[in-house]
C-alpha cells in the first residue's frame, strides 16, 4: 500500500530499526504494510495473513508505538514538511462512528474507553481539526452521545507546530470555520479573546454573528471530505478496538496516509 516515494518520506520519521540494546526489530515497512492491511480491510487481528506478518508481533508493536505516542509525532513531522502549513483557516467537525459489538468488553479499570449510546446506537464520536487544505491537524475521541463542543478544547490543546525558528511553536489559526452545532456565546467569545475570527452560522434563537462570511463558510466542505478520506479505511469507519487509544492509532495511521498522499501530490 506504500509507494516508494511515500516510504522515502515516512521511513526517517520512524523509530530506529536497530535499537541501542536488544535485537533488531522486524522490518518497519513490513509492519506498516500489515497495519495498513488491517486498517483498510477491517479484518480481525487473527486474520492477518502470516506471509504479511505474524499477528501477535504486529499487535504488540502497535501497542508499544501507541503508548510511546509515535503516530502523533509522525503526523506532526509530516505537517512540518509541508511548504504551506495552512494557518489562514482551520475547520472543526465531528462524526459518529458505529462501534462493533467486539469493541465492548474492556476491563473496568481501563475506564469508559470513549464508548456510549447515540441515535446511531453503540458508538464513538471522532472529533477532528483540519487545516486550510483539508489535512488533519488534531484528533480526539469521546463517547458517541457527547456534544461536539466537548471536543474543541482537546483539539486546540494539540496541533502546535514547531517551524525550527526561534520562539514558541505556532498553535493558533487566523480563522476557524465550524457549523451551527458550535454556535454558543461562550465559544465565540473564547475565539475572539484569542484573536481568532469565528466563522460560525448562528442558530435561529441567537443574535447574528457579525463575523460570519457565507463565501468563506463554503470552505467547510474540506473537513467533511477529510472525514470521507479517513473512512475509506474500514477500521476507522467502524470501531472494532476495545481501547480508545488503539482505535485512535488507526485513525492517526489513516491521517499519516492522507499527509503522505498530499505531500506526494496523489490527491
Amino acid at each position: 500500500m506504500l509507494a516508494e516515494a511515500m516510504w522515502r518520506r515516512l521511513s526517517p520519521l520512524l523509530p530506529p530499526q536497530k535499537p541501542r540494546t536488544g535485537r533488531p526489530c522486524l522490518d518497519h515497512r513490513r509492519f506498516i504494510e500489515a497495519i495498513l492491511w488491517l486498517a483498510r480491510t477491517g479484518s480481525p487481528w487473527r486474520d492477518l495473513p502470516a506471509e504479511v506478518m505474524n499477528w501477535r508481533s504486529a499487535w504488540r508493536r502497535l501497542q508499544r508505538w501507541t503508548a510511546a505516542g509515535i503516530w502523533g509525532r509522525v503526523v506532526a513531522e509530516l505537517r512540518a514538511m509541508a511548504p504551506d502549513a495552512g494557518w489562514e483557516v482551520h475547520m472543526l467537525d465531528s462524526s459518529v462512528i458505529r462501534a462493533h459489538a467486539h469493541a465492548a468488553g474492556a476491563r473496568k479499570a481501563a475506564g469508559e474507553q470513549a464508548l456510549g449510546r447515540s441515535r446511531g446506537g453503540f458508538s464513538t464520536k471522532l472529533h477532528l481539526r483540519a487545516d486550510a487544505y483539508g489535512r488533519p491537524v488534531a484528533l480526539h475521541v469521546t463517547a458517541g452521545e457527547r456534544h461536539d463542543l466537548l471536543g474543541v478544547g482537546p483539539l486546540f490543546e494539540q496541533g502546535a507546530l514547531r517551524t525550527g525558528r526561534p520562539g514558541r511553536p505556532r498553535w493558533k489559526p487566523a480563522t476557524v470555520i465550524v457549523d451551527k452545532a458550535y454556535s454558543t456565546a461562550g465559544l465565540l467569545a473564547a475565539f475572539r479573546c484569542k484573536h481568532i475570527v469565528p466563522i460560525i452560522p448562528s442558530r435561529a434563537d441567537q443574535p447574528a454573528n457579525p463575523d460570519f462570511d457565507r463565501d468563506a463558510y463554503r470552505r467547510r466542505n474540506l473537513v467533511e471530505r477529510l472525514v470521507g478520506k479517513l473512512k475509506q479505511f474500514r477500521r476507522v469507519a467502524t470501531r472494532y478496538d476495545k481501547l480508545d487509544a488503539h482505535y485512535l492509532a488507526f485513525v492517526q495511521l489513516a491521517s499519516v496516509m492522507v499527509w503522505l498522499r498530499s505531500l506526494n501530490d496523489i490527491y
